[in-house]
C-alpha cells in the first residue's frame, strides 16, 4: 500500500478495515493524510488481493496489527520493513524505510510514457507540482494511472517468492 497507493506509513498505519469500501467498480481506501484530512483512494487489484490475504476474513479493527492483535506501530513497521530486504537480500537492507517505498514510487510512475506531473501529484498527495517533481531526476512529465504499474511490476517482476511458495521452501 505504501508503494502501490503512494501512501505515507502514517496514512496506512491509521487504517481501519472499516475504511475500505467499494465505489464505480473498484476497491477503496478511506485514508486519513495531513492530521484530519481524508481522501478516498483507489486500491489497485493486486494490492487488494494481497490485503484480503493479510486480513484473512477479518472485517473490523486496525487494518495492520501485531501478533498480539493491536495496531501496528510506526517504529514496528520500519524493523518489518528491514528484516524483510534483508531476507530478500536486497541491498542496503538497513538502509531501507517506510518512505522510501513512496518515494521510488513517483520516479517509477514519473519516468512511463505518456505521463503528466498533475496526475503522480494528485496520486503522492503533494500540494505542489514541485513536491512531486523532486523525487525524480526524470526530466519529462508524469503518468496516467501510477498506481497500477507499480503493482504490476512487484507483482510481476519477483517470480522467486512464487517459485519457494510453490516448491515448498
Amino acid at each position: 500500500m505504501l508503494y502501490t497507493m503512494c501512501l505515507p506509513i502514517d496514512s496506512v498505519l491509521a487504517g481501519d478495515v472499516e475504511d475500505l469500501g467499494h465505489d464505480r467498480g473498484r476497491h477503496e481506501l478511506d485514508t486519513r493524510i495531513r492530521g484530519d484530512t481524508t481522501k478516498r483512494k483507489a486500491i489497485p487489484s493486486h494490492t487488494w488481493q494481497a490485503l484480503q490475504s493479510y486480513l484473512d476474513g477479518r472485517t473490523a479493527g486496525p487494518l495492520f496489527t501485531t501478533a498480539s492483535g493491536g495496531r501496528l506501530d510506526e517504529p514496528a513497521a520500519w524493523r518489518l520493513l528491514r528484516s524483510l530486504a534483508r531476507r530478500a537480500g536486497l541491498p542496503q537492507a538497513e538502509m531501507n524505510h517506510p518512505h522510501a517505498l513512496k518515494t521510488s514510487a513517483i520516479p517509477y510512475a514519473l519516468d512511463r510514457p505518456h505521463a503528466r506531473i498533475e496526475r503522480a501529484q494528485a496520486w503522492a498527495d503533494h500540494k505542489d507540482a514541485r513536491t512531486t517533481g523532486r523525487y525524480s531526476r526524470w526530466p519529462g512529465q508524469p503518468d496516467g494511472a501510477p498506481g497500477h504499474g507499480p503493482a504490476e511490476a512487484l507483482i510481476h517482476a519477483p517470480r522467486l517468492a512464487a517459485g519457494r511458495r510453490a516448491g515448498g521452501r
